[in-house]
């Protein structure tokens, strides 16, 4: 397990190195040479997995990781819980599900 995230904030590696080290992950995943699910070889929660599954780049929730998740709607300003989900991403940004529409 490797937790690129934190080597991002960390400066341990580059965003495009990130990628590479989960595409790797990912080939030994195909390959069922990895045993965890891809999320726990990642070291991501559940929020932080969804918001890469949703189309998060790594270094934007990285930042979020280390500086505190957005708490409003980049569209609307509604008040958001990450924790409790109601959210999306688009182009990098936290929107609550009505401006997903």
């Amino acid at each position: 397990m490797i937790d690129i995230l934190d080597k991002l904030i960390n400066g341990e590696i580059s965003v495009d190195d990130a990628y590479q080290i989960y595409d790797e992950i990912m080939e030994k995943c195909d390959e069922r040479k990895v045993e965890a699910y891809l999320q726990d070889e990642l070291c991501m929660n559940k929020y932080e997995w969804t918001a890469f599954a949703h189309g998060a780049g790594l270094e934007i929730i990285a930042d979020w990781r280390e500086n505190g998740w957005p708490k409003r709607c980049d569209n609307c300003n509604k008040l958001i819980d990450y924790t409790k989900y109601g959210w999306c991403i688009k182009a990098n940004k936290l929107k609550c599900l009505q401006c997903n529409e």
